[in-house]
């Protein structure tokens, strides 16, 4: 385990966060939600791009008053189980409502503090231990530097206390730097693009609620097609979407970001056996209240099986879409795995970038 005294690798930065380091990046992870953040990644001897997005309010004294998953929310973090806890006042009818097992959104993980296990330049564990009344029993996370590239390799294992099916996911939340519309959205191929199916509260959503697109540059808005292709937007807005069934080509990555004034594109790969959908959480300005206040601008691009955010509190109908997202299927005494991996490259991607989940383990 790691000590607070460390001061070459592994070093600890402030209390209860520890940094990675190798030639073609740098991260920091913090004890609270385990959450990533800031992370770079070096291209060349001239561009170094800052990726992962950390809250504007993160560190001020108005924070303290946060949930934790909101006090120093940045970068990725993983989500067991994934999701709101409080009901929306306006789903459509036929939703079926339920009660969340607790009132931690997006889980015990994500509001508490972990502790790390092992920690080096390239390699940092951690791990967090549920509540002795929760059905799960542990969660472990693993941050591995890909050496010769600039590349991050993670693994999440879930040690489950009891047999049971869970809403899970992935939350990794990217930079959208200014101007508008100088970050491209790339998709690979998918089963169509849910919109949220109410409407967002006490936020702007210039969508139509609980439609299907085909394509991100000609949503169903309220006014006409609505294009979240090129990021941020010029206009305020707070959107949720599911992409449904979502894959890698073959050579392109499920998901990535183009940012044209760098030159470069961030992608991201996971086992979509696991995590068969990717939720986008477009957030551009378009919270007023606190602690959001109109300046909140990110893209979050989570790994899910889950129905939006909404699996903990409420089941669409059966001829829904997204009904059969059921979640993750865990098993008393057995640990459930998953790996994947966010990576920067400027050009065509490099074949050695892309990992392929049937034999892929972090180095």
């Amino acid at each position: 385990m790691s000590s607070p005294k460390t001061s070459a690798t592994g070093r600890q930065l402030a209390p209860q966060m520890w940094r990675l380091e190798w030639a073609y990046g740098s991260a920091e992870v913090q004890a609270l939600g385990a959450m990533l953040g800031p992370l770079h990644f070096r291209l060349d001897a001239e561009r170094d791009l800052q990726v992962m997005h950390v809250a504007p309010w993160a560190g001020t004294t108005s924070s303290l008053s946060l949930p934790g998953v909101l006090r120093r929310m940045r970068g990725e973090w993983p989500c067991v189980p994934f999701g709101r806890t409080d009901l929306p006042a306006d789903l459509p009818p036929d939703w079926i409502a339920l009660s969340p097992e607790d009132s931690w959104s997006h889980g015990y993980s994500a509001n508490h503090r972990w502790h790390c296990e092992h920690a080096s330049s390239e390699r940092v564990c951690m791990a967090i231990d549920y509540p002795e009344d929760s059905p799960i029993a542990r969660i472990e996370r693993h941050l591995q530097a890909v050496p010769d590239a600039p590349a991050l390799d993670m693994e999440l294992v879930i040690r489950p206390r009891r047999s049971l099916r869970l809403p899970a996911g992935l939350h990794p939340t990217f930079r959208l730097p200014h101007p508008s519309g100088r970050v491209r959205l790339e998709l690979g191929e998918h089963a169509g693009i849910f919109s949220y199916p109410s409407g967002s509260a006490g936020a702007i959503s210039r969508l139509l609620p609980d439609t299907r697109s085909e394509r991100l540059d000609a949503l169903a808005g309220l006014h006409g097609p609505l294009d979240l292709s090129h990021l941020p937007l010029r206009e305020d807005g707070e959107e949720l979407l599911q992409v449904r069934a979502l894959q890698a080509g073959r050579h392109a990555a499920p998901f990535s970001l183009n940012y044209l004034d760098y030159d470069a594109h961030v992608g991201m790969w996971w086992d979509t056996r696991q995590f068969p959908d990717l939720m986008l959480w477009l957030s551009n300005r378009g919270r007023p209240e606190f602690p959001w206040q109109g300046r909140h601008v990110a893209l979050g691009a989570e790994p899910v099986n889950s129905v939006f955010d909404l699996s903990r509190v409420a089941h669409p109908p059966k001829d829904h879409p997204l009904a059969d997202r059921l979640g993750i299927t865990l098993q008393a005494g057995q640990p459930w795995r998953t790996r994947y991996r966010i990576a920067a490259w400027s050009g065509a991607l490099p074949a050695r970038l892309a990992p392929s989940f049937t034999d892929w383990s972090p180095t």
